[in-house]
């Protein structure tokens, strides 16, 4: 048999086990354009080193921008026309070598909102205890363009969020009936280091316009808790939207950041107005969770591909099962139900061929 031929024979039988096992998002591939004449079609993961992904699809232009904190020192926006690859790299902001948001620059987040894009981070002085959440605006309407920077959020209790502020990473927005929406995770008080999900209403993309409110308990199921033991307690970080068929949904990362345990969970709006006493509902079972063979998995983000016709989960994983912050980045095809509950499935294994992203150009190499 031929080289041609042999390789003809692997990739159609990856396709029709890829189909099988629904890999596919969307299983109505015509198998012509995996023939031995095109690039590779495939990938694994791990795409990158790195934890804490972000990345959206560009609506100016068919790219994909990739956000990422630089050492914890500086705010990184990429630009690529392959999910699977980071892209050509950026440097927006760089931190001040003193001061409260001159280190610790964590789980940047890049938004389109209107003519501008805004970048929401947490950053401090070098002291965890100290972290609050900042925005960067663009000066124009180009996103590797220059950024001035706002805050630090009203993330605290009191009227005016400020009395006192208090600690809060991982901010994300919600645009729900035109309205803007932020939520984190922040502690429930000053030093405590018990984190919950908070959601505050917004008068402009860098600035929350009235109290905290918090959205759920962080301990309901033991699934939640850093290990799965009353005794242990609940932590909820890493709060995602995904919307889609008239659905909000709320996924948020629990379990343990350094451990195996790391997770999803999700809760789904299901009051119209977000800051209601009892608008999210929590759901009893984790929406994605660890292997044997990929583990400690969270802090997820969800991007449609180039031409809209998929939906893609990325996510961090362990590199290990010891104690530690070694990350590394996955992303995989999802589906969503057709009442909107997005189905994330199981982590794929790191041997699993992965069909690149639909409405891109197939890669030179892997």
């Amino acid at each position: 048999m031929s080289v041609d031929a042999r390789r003809r024979v692997q990739l159609m039988a990856t396709l029709f086990l890829t189909c099988l096992f629904g890999l596919l998002p969307a299983a109505k591939a015509d198998a012509q354009e995996f023939l031995p004449a095109q690039k590779e079609p495939f990938f694994h993961n791990p795409i990158a080193k790195g934890a804490d992904p972000w990345v959206i699809r560009d609506p100016q232009q068919p790219r994909y921008l990739w956000c990422k904190s630089d050492n914890d020192r500086g705010i990184l926006i990429f630009e690529s026309d392959d999910l699977t690859k980071l892209g050509k790299r950026h440097l927006v902001w760089k931190a001040p070598d003193e001061g409260p948001y001159s280190k610790e620059v964590w789980a940047p987040e890049l938004h389109a909102i209107g003519d501008r894009y805004y970048v929401y981070f947490a950053a401090s002085d070098g002291d965890n205890a100290n972290h609050l959440t900042y925005v960067l605006k663009s000066k124009t309407s180009d996103p590797l363009g220059e950024y001035t920077l706002h805050g630090p959020m009203a993330t605290g209790d009191g009227e005016d969020g400020q009395s006192p502020n208090i600690w809060a990473i991982d901010m994300t927005i919600l645009q729900h009936n035109d309205k803007l929406f932020a939520i984190w995770s922040g502690w429930d008080q000053p030093g405590s280091d018990n984190q919950f999900l908070y959601i505050a209403p917004m008068s402009s993309p860098t600035k929350l316009s009235g109290p905290r409110v918090l959205v759920c308990d962080n301990d309901d199921h033991l699934w939640e808790r850093i290990e799965p033991d009353a005794s242990q307690r609940g932590l909820n970080e890493g709060p995602e939207i995904f919307q889609a068929k008239g659905k909000t949904s709320l996924l948020y990362s629990c379990g343990a950041s350094w451990l195996p345990t790391y997770k999803l969970g999700r809760l789904e709006l299901v009051k119209d107005d977000p800051l209601a006493d009892g608008a999210w509902q929590k759901m009893p079972e984790p929406a994605f969770q660890s292997t044997e063979s990929v583990y400690g998995v969270g802090h997820s983000c969800f991007v449609q591909s180039l031409d809209g016709k998929q939906w893609w989960h990325i996510f961090h994983a362990k590199i290990g099962p010891e104690p530690g912050w070694n990350r590394a980045l996955h992303l995989q095809p999802m589906n969503v139900a057709e009442d909107g509950t997005p189905l994330l499935g199981s982590p794929l294994d790191r041997t699993t061929p992965i069909q690149r992203p639909s409405g891109q150009a197939l890669s030179e190499e892997e």
